[in-house]
């Protein structure tokens, strides 16, 4: 089920009204969140709860066996966990990609193996609940987490249908106590999540699918355009891909709202950024502190020198490019953008304040640009396909008025806005204008989504990551 459609629109009222119907009894009302979470889960494909039931029940029973003392037994089970969660994700996400890069490999040496490819269907999400399900064993490992014994209440620690499929991907000290303990109606919170379910809606269908028409016309065929036409595409990618992801993380976060449950924020206005460090801090935010707790920081973070700093930098962007996708193109992704980060290591940055001013936008355009530029590499589809677009921008064209220029009616107005709010979680948060105004606004805003998705249905890019 995907959040920008007419069933999620039944599903979350009717989720809402029986939830709150249970205040009273916490179990039953957990017990219900479960089951709302799989009927969420399962309306895309019913064949994949096994999945999910198996790292929950796993987990769950590999955290009661460990005693939080950091053990020799202790580490066995929750190595033995880590293992079986990774290994489920990796024969359905990777198991093709790593039979098709040895073929290639041995073809180098004239060998040609007759290795049959899977094709196996991706399970929504599976990297978001897997991430999730990991750090909490680590967690409980560590003795940072005391292991619970609600077996329902962890499953919806996992299976939480607002972030199941986009996350945040949350770690357990701060999302299972939630589920522990009574929650009372609060209906500021509830108009704030509903406020920011609109922006997110508006993000998703008026924004990202607006321009992602127009991006995939461009990157389909990338000598049939000038340099500049493939430059504007990497810009309307970064724009698309942003106001998508952070549109779903908006949908999650208010969805969750009207149950009055917090989740972190999964992006604080990264194009916003003055440089690719402070970018890296604002994009993305719970999959990068994951990486941060649970790669980084294990490795020994910058505790080992300057060099040993480097190489810890480029092993988190490259697993983080490699759990965007199973290509070597994400590969790359990552570790460019881990380049970038580079230079931090040796030159020290001054202080920046926590909002970018107006003198500050030429650093962050520059930013951006650089941001968008290395995005090339995440939209292209291959090795080859990437190579054709790079060949176009350095050897093609630049005298010519990118294609589909008016794209920009789209990308202006959406920056404005965002520019305006950056000092808030989302840009409707507080908005201090009279009544008439913001509903005004509110009904603006239904209206555009209703028209932008009359003649586009464009999948969440994010779905079965």
């Amino acid at each position: 089920m995907q959040f920008d459609t007419y069933t999620y629109g039944l599903f979350l009222p009717l989720v809402f009204m029986i939830y709150w119907g249970l205040r009273n009894h916490l179990k039953w009302q957990n017990l219900f969140l479960l089951i709302a979470s799989y009927v969420f889960y399962g309306w895309w494909d019913w064949r994949m709860l096994g999945l999910i039931v198996l790292t929950s029940l796993s987990t769950f029973g590999t955290a009661l066996l460990m005693h939080g003392d950091e053990s020799r037994r202790d580490k066995m089970w929750a190595l033995a966990n880590i293992v079986l969660n990774l290994g489920i994700l990796c024969v359905f996400k990777y198991l093709d990609f790593l039979r098709n890069s040895f073929v290639h490999l041995l073809g180098l040496f004239g060998l040609q193996p007759d290795w049959p490819t899977l094709h196996l269907l991706l399970p929504v999400g599976i990297s978001f609940y897997t991430f999730q399900a990991i750090s909490y064993t680590i967690d409980v490992y560590r003795g940072q987490v005391r292991p619970t014994r609600d077996v329902v209440a962890f499953g919806v620690y996992i299976a939480f249908f607002p972030q199941l499929v986009a996350g945040p991907i949350e770690r357990a000290s701060n999302l299972l106590p939630q589920f522990l303990r009574r929650k009372s109606f609060d209906y500021d919170t509830a108009v704030v999540g509903m406020r920011q379910i609109l922006w997110g809606l508006g993000k998703k269908v008026i924004i990202a699918d607006g321009v992602g028409y127009y991006v995939d016309r461009l990157f389909a065929n990338p000598y049939g355009y000038s340099a500049t036409s493939m430059v504007w595409a990497a810009i309307l990618f970064a724009v698309q891909i942003y106001a998508d992801f952070s549109g779903y993380s908006d949908i999650a976060i208010g969805s969750a709202r009207l149950l009055n449950i917090r989740l972190q924020p999964n992006f604080n206005y990264p194009f916003f950024s003055r440089d690719m460090k402070e970018l890296w801090q604002r994009w993305h935010i719970s999959l990068m502190t994951w990486f941060r707790h649970y790669v980084y920081f294990p490795l020994g973070g910058s505790r080992g020198g300057q060099w040993r700093t480097v190489f810890n930098i480029m092993v988190v962007f490259s697993l983080s490019g490699l759990w965007h996708g199973a290509d070597w193109t994400f590969v790359i992704w990552g570790m460019v953008n881990g380049l970038l980060l580079v230079p931090f290591v040796f030159v020290p940055r001054h202080r920046l304040g926590e909002h970018a001013h107006w003198r500050d936008l030429p650093r962050c355009l520059l930013t951006f640009m650089v941001f968008a530029i290395v995005f090339i590499a995440f939209r292209a589809s291959g090795l080859t396909h990437l190579s054709q677009i790079c060949d176009v921008i350095v050897h093609g064209s630049w005298s010519q008025w990118p294609k589909y220029g008016q794209c920009i009616f789209y990308v202006i107005p959406f920056f404005a806005i965002e520019w305006l709010g950056r000092k808030h979680e989302f840009p409707l948060m507080r908005l201090p204008l009279p009544t008439v105004v913001r509903w005004m606004i509110y009904w603006g805003l239904l209206a555009g989504i209703a028209m932008a998705s009359l003649d586009r249905n464009m999948q969440f890019i994010y779905f079965q990551f």
